[in-house]
């Protein structure tokens, strides 16, 4: 199916019926052939009289091209979903679930609902092990102890949250997560689990990171001296983590400027909804658009969102 449209008003145009919708979505979701969501098989028979309900010709259920995405079991229609979603890729600092309401005229709960499943799908964005020279730093997100009210300083939750972040510099793409503090027992497995044994680890010296040096090879930069590049013979690059801090810099104006607040609970779908607009930074809207679309699989149901 063709698909050159340039900007937003090109994509509503072309997006101007459900069928369009859902033909531009099988050809996206099912180019290496149909599978029935149930039983996996590939034998599915298309209803003539109905564009949008298909069925397996072995388990002999329907369903729609719609099952196992984030569009699953949602009344919105797929014109609006595509227009959040472009939305959603072409803000560079985000949208609000307020704003995208009156957009695209819906909810502002379903709204914040589509949001949160985008931001559900960008974690399919991006998955490659890193390897080469990576920075890592942590970051604290969250307001001030003295702005909290004061039934919310009587719980004694700390006001902040822990995460950490990790700039690949040969792949130029990040990688953050929420950690329950910042100690190494939590720090090290989320770097293990994202960068390959015996690659180059830059961080500062902070005392969690010491362990780091038994698997990778590991160069610090102290802030505390007033270091924050150094040149050393013995390697080809600078020492430094102004990348990833670069990173912090961007997801906090983001937060502050749109969202102005984020839970705990939701921080990790924040972190991968800013990582993937960093790592698709020198693709152009419609292209970030595309590479989306082919990463829809994964439904997330509104009742387990709000558990």
């Amino acid at each position: 199916m063709k698909t050159n449209f340039r900007n937003i008003i090109e994509l509503v145009e072309f997006f101007n019926t459900e069928e369009i919708c859902v033909k531009f979505l099988k050809s996206i979701l099912w180019v290496d052939g149909a599978k029935c969501p149930h039983c996996g098989d590939g034998e599915i028979m298309e209803y003539k009289s109905d564009f949008k309900r298909n069925r397996c010709k072995s388990c002999k259920k329907d369903f729609s091209i719609k099952a196992g995405t984030i569009f699953e079991n949602s009344n919105i229609p797929l014109k609006k979903w595509f227009m959040a979603m472009y939305i959603f890729n072409a803000h560079k600092k985000g949208i609000s679930s307020v704003q995208l309401a009156k957009d695209i005229s819906i909810t502002q709960k379903s709204a914040w609902f589509i949001l949160q499943r985008l931001r559900h799908a960008s974690k399919n964005l991006f998955t490659t092990e890193f390897e080469g020279t990576t920075e890592i730093d942590e970051a604290y997100i969250g307001g001030s102890e003295s702005n909290r009210h004061a039934k919310d300083k009587k719980l004694g939750e700390k006001p902040k949250t822990v995460v950490i972040g990790m700039v690949n510099r040969d792949t130029k793409q990040v990688r953050a997560v929420k950690v329950p503090t910042a100690e190494k027992d939590f720090l090290l497995p989320k770097i293990n689990l994202n960068v390959k044994s015996g690659s180059t680890i830059l961080t500062d010296t902070y005392h969690a990171y010491k362990d780091l040096s038994k698997k990778y090879n590991h160069q610090t930069i102290k802030h505390s001296a007033g270091e924050y590049v150094r040149n050393d013979a013995r390697v080809s690059f600078k020492i430094h983590t102004n990348t990833v801090e670069g990173f912090w810099s961007l997801l906090k104006r983001g937060i502050n400027g749109t969202y102005h607040w984020v839970s705990k609970k939701h921080i990790n779908k924040y972190l991968t909804e800013y990582s993937m607009r960093y790592n698709s930074r020198e693709m152009n809207d419609i292209e970030r658009f595309k590479l989306f679309c082919n990463n829809t699989q994964g439904k997330l149901l509104y009742k387990d969102l709000i558990a």
